[in-house]
């Protein structure tokens, strides 16, 4: 690993290409602004441009390098904090600008880094060892009291492992008895469902049939009220039977005598008739022996003579 250096690593990925970018500054501000809970801080991407698997394009600028710090959001920064809520609405990304035409580093970074770190003396000490020169200092009792602590707590960390399985598996017995009572539960209420409905089914027939009876009690109290007028009127119609009975055995007497009085005048009548009938055949038969004298007489006399003979 001691031996790779900045061109042998592809800084860019191709499988980016595309996508949505690196998210480089918000509005106005040239870098990332971060709201925390007690202030506000700025994040600087061109210093993690290789991070982000993009070259390094020169040295960065000290635009994007500047510091941003609010430690409080009390009244005489609240102007501060309106600017940096309207600075995210407007963020930007960048994607093509940031590639190169080669991977590594393009430009003066490494002068610019050297620029940075003048001064910093912990740099100079730093070096690449290899595990054949590498020499173990020597331990002494912190660090065998550190590494027995440490011993310590691999075995408490294995305690809590095995600890952690049987609660894992405890976890599952009951995931599965929570599945299980989920299961009967459920199973419980679509039977108590299925009850509940058939209590409805049957607390509907109920009322239907008590409204049924009902009916039929309002039609049986019909029925009698019908029933004492129905009686109420026989006997009415009984009264009126004998009052009309009475008057029909009156009437038939009455009419028996009008009958027999008829049948009486009928009898004068027909005796009168023959009467009148005999009276007439008299009468007739002494009108042609009349006839028969007048006509006898009229054979004898002359016309005038007969003339005079006639009534």
């Amino acid at each position: 690993m001691a031996g790779i250096g900045g061109g042998t690593v592809n800084w860019f990925p191709r499988w980016k290409e595309g996508k949505e970018g690196v998210l480089f500054s918000c509005g106005s501000y040239p870098n990332i602004l971060l709201i925390g809970t007690r202030g506000c801080i700025n994040y600087n991407p061109a210093l993690a441009i290789r991070q982000l698997g993009y070259p390094m394009r020169g040295a960065p600028t000290e635009e994007s390098l500047s510091p941003f710090l609010v430690k409080d959001f009390g009244v005489q920064n609240f102007k501060v904090i309106q600017r940096v809520h309207k600075a995210w609405g407007s963020p930007l990304r960048k994607d093509k600008e940031l590639w190169g035409i080669r991977n590594g580093i393009i430009g003066g970074y490494h002068e610019w880094l050297k620029v940075r770190t003048r001064g910093l003396d912990w740099l100079a000490m730093l070096k690449i060892i290899n595990e054949e020169n590498f020499e173990a200092p020597e331990e002494d009792e912190e660090v065998r009291a550190l590494e027995i602590e440490l011993g310590k707590a691999k075995l408490a960390k294995e305690k809590f492992k095995l600890v952690a399985t049987d609660v894992r598996k405890e976890c599952v017995g009951l995931r599965e008895e929570n599945a299980a009572t989920g299961k009967a539960l459920e199973q419980e209420i679509k039977r108590a469902r299925k009850e509940e409905h058939g209590r409805d089914k049957f607390r509907g027939a109920l009322w239907g049939s008590n409204n049924e009876l009902k009916l039929r009690r309002e039609e049986r109290d019909r029925s009698r009220a019908h029933s004492m007028v129905l009686k109420e009127e026989l006997v009415a119609c009984s009264r009126s039977k004998r009052n009309l009975t009475q008057r029909l055995c009156k009437t038939e007497t009455n009419m028996l005598a009008i009958i027999t009085k008829y049948q009486e005048e009928l009898s004068l009548a027909i005796a009168h008739k023959h009467r009148v009938a005999d009276k007439y055949a008299q009468v007739y038969t002494e009108k042609e022996a009349r006839g028969r004298v007048i006509a006898r007489y009229t054979k004898r006399q002359p016309c005038g003579w007969t003339d005079s003979l006639l009534p």
